[in-house]
């Protein structure tokens, strides 16, 4: 993690939102207004929130889940070995790092902790393959520039679908 904040970690009830802003309008609500309830025992996903050392404002967070994809919505070489069932996945849902924050290696940290905790969930749950949802242009060459071996979803060009075995290779 960059100088001067903490690891990502799981949202915590001390952790301040209102203050958080992104370039993404989108992604700046969701964490103010809807990333607690999302978060919650039983809720449909977890956030991770970055702050900085000493603080409780999140700089930066992720949200993801687990979900699954059929192999008609996978790309081709993805396609091997998934039978005609749904695939199990982990989704990255949301990424954003606040505006006063950007070119701190903030993201690329994220994504980074992203694909660790996917090789780990891959080696005691069944997951094939990490999904993101990509919200823009500029995001999907973001993740692409830091993960090449992203494949375009054939649903949807902002969806982005890396293979276990992809991640195992990033991670070495």
């Amino acid at each position: 993690m960059s100088a001067g904040y903490l690891s990502p970690r799981l949202l915590a009830s001390a952790d301040r939102l209102d203050g958080f802003e992104c370039r993404s309008e989108e992604q700046t609500l969701w964490l103010r207004k809807h990333a607690r309830q999302a978060h919650a025992r039983g809720g449909t996903s977890r956030v991770f929130v970055v702050t900085e050392a000493g603080g409780c404002d999140v700089v930066a967070f992720y949200a993801w889940c687990m979900a699954s994809i059929t192999p008609a919505q996978a790309p081709p070489r993805l396609r091997k070995g998934a039978g005609r069932y749904p695939q199990p996945i982990a989704l990255l849902a949301r990424l954003g790092v606040g505006l006063q924050h950007e070119g701190r290696g903030l993201g690329a940290a994220l994504l980074a902790d992203v694909i660790s905790r996917t090789a780990q969930i891959g080696s005691e749950v069944g997951c094939r393959w990490l999904l993101v949802h990509a919200e823009s242009a500029a995001a999907r060459a973001f993740y692409l520039h830091l993960i090449p071996e992203f494949e375009p979803s054939p649903t949807d060009p902002l969806h982005l679908v890396l293979l276990m075995k992809d991640i195992l290779r990033t991670l070495r």
